[in-house]
């Protein structure tokens, strides 16, 4: 059975748990959770056991002087369920429009787009920054055509876009505990019909078209990768960009320019962005 580590970081305050988290995301981390302390903030950084082995002397640099590593938690992937449900996983609302949910909470009232995810290993609960700030960007644009929900984690961009009006969607993962949960979260939304799951990296798209993509990784995927999301993108369409900081929005700005894109929006959470361009 795989093996999971619960990386324990003590940080001072909230935006050092930000940057923390935003360097660990160039690593093969799965989530991020995090917990107040009488410290300041305990970061929860998830990795498998294999994966930690590979990169542990590399992100213990990253980390650097903006937290302490106070304990590694060897745990089954089997007791994740069971930790989000002791953790009291809560609902996340974004502007009253949005709801993302558990399944044994309520339903929202009549006219808020509502969204199931059971959280597993996995990014994209809700409860992230990126998150929230890339619904609103699908809920402000409301596409009606094909859309690429990129590094999927529990799909939840792909099926808010759907729930917003978006005829398909395709959501693609690396990550195969990714697209097991974007599969049961497309089921517990009743959009399983609409959308394709795809477990590899994003080449595996190359040769189909989107009028919407949308990735919320790094900063670093993002820079790498965006060739491939301009050729996948329409004319026409919105490419919508998060998982990175203010700091870095100079450079995504430069490289969408350069490609010929025009800035649509910026949106801004606690130092983190979400960019919207269009082809």
């Amino acid at each position: 059975m795989k093996q999971y580590i619960d990386l324990q970081i003590l940080c001072h305050d909230e935006e050092a748990t930000e940057i923390v988290t935003a360097f660990l995301a160039d690593y093969p981390f799965d989530t991020f959770n995090s917990e107040e302390h009488s410290e300041g903030i305990l970061l929860h950084a998830f990795i498998t056991s294999e994966c930690w082995r590979e990169c542990c002397d590399m992100a213990r640099e990253a980390i650097g002087d903006f937290g302490t590593i106070i304990d590694e938690k060897e745990m089954e992937d089997e007791n994740w369920n069971a930790r989000w449900e002791e953790e009291s996983f809560e609902a996340v609302d974004i502007d009253g429009a949005i709801r993302i949910r558990a399944p044994h909470h309520e339903a929202p009232e009549e006219g808020v787009i509502d969204i199931v995810v059971r959280p597993q290993m996995s990014f994209g609960s809700g409860h992230h920054h990126t998150t929230r700030l890339m619904c609103k960007h699908i809920n402000a644009m409301r596409c009606t055509g094909h859309v690429l929900d990129v590094g999927c984690g529990t799909g939840v961009l792909a099926i808010a876009a759907l729930k917003c009006g978006a005829q398909s969607a395709d959501a693609i993962d690396i990550d195969p505990w990714s697209t097991t949960s974007a599969e049961e979260a497309a089921t517990l939304n009743g959009v399983d019909s609409k959308i394709e799951i795809i477990l590899g990296t994003v080449e595996k798209i190359e040769g189909r078209s989107y009028d919407m993509v949308m990735a919320n990784i790094n900063r670093n995927i993002i820079l790498n990768d965006i060739d491939r999301y301009v050729a996948a993108l329409n004319n026409g369409g919105q490419l919508l960009l998060s998982g990175f900081l203010v700091e870095d929005l100079e450079a995504i700005a430069e490289a969408t320019a350069a490609r010929g894109l025009r800035s649509l929006a910026t949106l801004e959470e606690n130092g983190w962005i979400a960019a919207a361009y269009q082809k």
